[in-house]
C-alpha cells in the first residue's frame, strides 16, 4: 500500500499524492465538476440522490435532461481523478440508480476530518502542554476558510461558518496556554497565520504585539499596530479600541532604546513616500490643529478649516450603508489627490471629512474646494450623491 491520499478543503481544494500527482480546482476544468467532488465528500458517509445534486448544481438553470449531464459530469470527474494515478476514479465516485457517493474505501486523509479531530482530543486533554500541542496541530491543518472557491453556495455557508468561527475558537484557547509558558515566538507564529485569516479580530493583534514586545521586537509591534490602525481606519471608519491604543502609548512610553547618531533617528522618523495630502487619526489632526494655532502667533500665515460632506442628490444623510461607505471613500481618495503634500485632513464621521489648508486666503480655499468637488464629479459621473462644502479661518488661542 502506498501513502494516503491528501485532500485539502481547507483554504483550497486539492488531492494529491505525497511526492506524486496532483490537482487542484485552480486547474481549467469545470466549476460544477469540482462542486460535486466537494460536494460528495463534504458529506461522505451518506449516499446522495440525483436529484439532490440536480438541485445544487442547477437549481436556478433551467436545462434538458439533467440526469444525464449529470452521469456525463460524473464521467468527467472520474476521468479527472484517474489523473491521480491511485484508485480508479470510477471507483472514487460510486454511482448505483440514481445515487451518488465518495467511496469511503479510499485511504485518504482530509483536513477537515484532521482539524475536527485535534480539536476534540484538545478538548478531552488535561495536560496544559499536551493540550497545547493538539491545539497546534488543529491550527496546523487549517490552511484557510472551508471551500473559498464556493463560498456563496448555500450548502458552503454553514460549514464555512462553523470552521471559521472554531479556528478561531481554538486560536484563542491555545494562545493562553501558550502565554502561560512565555511561548512568545509560538505565539508569533500562530498570531501572524490568525490575522491573515480574520483581520479584524483585534484580541488576535493584541496578542501579536504583545508577544513581538516580549521578544524584544518593539520596532516590529509599533508597524503592525500602525497597519491594523490604518486597516481599520480605511475599510469601517473606525479607531481602535482603548485597550490597544493604551499598549501602544505603554510601548512607547517603556521603550529604553538609547542612540547617539541623530541620522539614525532621522531615518526612523521619514514617512514613507506617499502621494497627495496627509492623512491620519481624528486624534492625531487634533494636536496637529492645535499646533498650528500656536505657530500662527509667530508666523502669522493663514490657515483654514474645511469641513466636506457627502449626502444624497437632495443634500440630506445617504441612509444605504454601503452606498454611503463607498461615497465616503472616494472622497477621501479625491481630497487625497486634490491637496498639497503639505496639506492635511481626517475623517470626521462617516460621511465627513475635515481638512487643514495652510498659507492661503479665503479665495484659494474656495478654488480648492471646487477642485475637490470636480474631481470627485470627474472620476465618479454615475455615483448619484452631492458634496457639501464649508470653511472657517483658524484664529489664534487666546491666552
Amino acid at each position: 500500500m502506498g501513502e494516503p491520499l491528501q485532500i485539502s478543503m481547507l483554504g483550497g481544494f486539492s488531492l494529491a499524492y505525497p511526492g506524486g500527482a496532483a490537482i487542484d480546482y485552480q486547474s481549467n476544468r469545470s466549476n460544477k465538476l469540482w462542486m460535486v467532488l466537494a460536494y460528495l465528500l463534504t458529506h461522505r458517509g451518506k449516499q446522495i440522490t440525483q436529484d439532490e445534486l440536480i438541485d445544487i448544481l442547477w437549481a436556478d438553470e433551467d436545462i434538458d435532461n439533467p440526469a444525464n449531464t449529470l452521469k456525463t459530469l460524473r464521467h468527467r470527474l472520474c476521468s479527472m481523478l484517474d489523473e491521480l494515478g491511485g484508485m480508479p476514479g470510477k471507483e472514487m465516485i460510486r454511482y448505483n440508480h440514481g445515487i451518488y457517493a465518495w467511496n469511503e474505501e479510499v485511504d485518504c486523509i482530509i483536513d477537515i476530518d484532521q482539524f475536527s479531530t485535534y480539536c476534540a482530543l484538545a478538548e478531552q486533554e488535561q495536560n496544559p502542554e499536551q493540550k497545547a500541542s493538539y491545539y497546534l496541530n488543529a491550527i496546523e491543518y487549517y490552511g484557510g476558510d472551508f471551500l473559498p472557491k464556493f463560498s456563496a453556495e448555500l450548502w458552503v455557508m454553514s460549514a464555512h461558518a462553523y470552521y471559521h468561527a472554531e479556528y478561531l475558537r481554538v486560536v484563542k484557547k491555545c494562545l493562553a496556554l501558550l502565554k502561560t509558558n512565555h511561548r512568545n515566538y509560538e505565539i508569533i507564529t500562530v498570531c501572524q497565520k490568525a490575522v491573515a485569516i480574520e483581520p479584524y479580530d483585534e484580541e488576535l493583534h493584541r496578542e501579536l504585539i504583545y508577544a513581538l514586545v516580549n521578544t524584544g521586537a518593539k520596532q516590529s509591534a509599533l508597524s503592525h499596530y500602525e497597519k491594523v490602525k490604518e486597516t481599520f481606519y480605511r475599510e469601517f471608519g473606525l479607531n481602535l479600541s482603548e485597550d490597544l491604543v493604551e499598549l501602544y502609548k505603554q510601548i512607547i512610553a517603556e521603550s529604553n532604546d538609547y542612540e547617539v547618531d541623530l541620522s539614525i533617528i532621522k531615518e526612523q522618523l521619514q514617512e514613507e513616500a506617499a502621494p497627495g495630502a496627509f492623512y491620519c487619526e481624528y486624534a492625531l489632526f487634533k494636536e496637529i490643529y492645535r499646533l498650528m494655532t500656536r505657530m500662527l502667533e509667530r508666523n502669522g500665515q493663514s490657515v483654514y478649516l474645511c469641513l466636506i460632506s457627502v449626502t444624497d442628490k437632495n443634500g440630506k444623510r445617504i441612509v444605504n450603508t454601503k452606498k454611503q461607505s463607498e461615497a465616503a471613500g472616494k472622497l477621501r481618495t479625491a481630497i487625497q489627490f486634490s491637496l498639497r503634500r503639505g496639506d492635511v485632513f481626517t475623517r470626521y464621521s462617516v460621511s465627513q471629512y475635515l481638512v487643514l489648508l495652510s498659507a492661503i486666503n479665503y479665495e484659494n480655499t474656495e478654488m480648492v474646494l471646487e477642485r475637490i468637488q470636480a474631481n470627485f464629479k470627474r472620476d465618479n459621473p454615475n455615483l448619484a450623491v452631492r458634496l457639501v462644502k464649508s470653511s472657517r479661518p483658524v484664529t489664534m488661542q487666546s491666552q
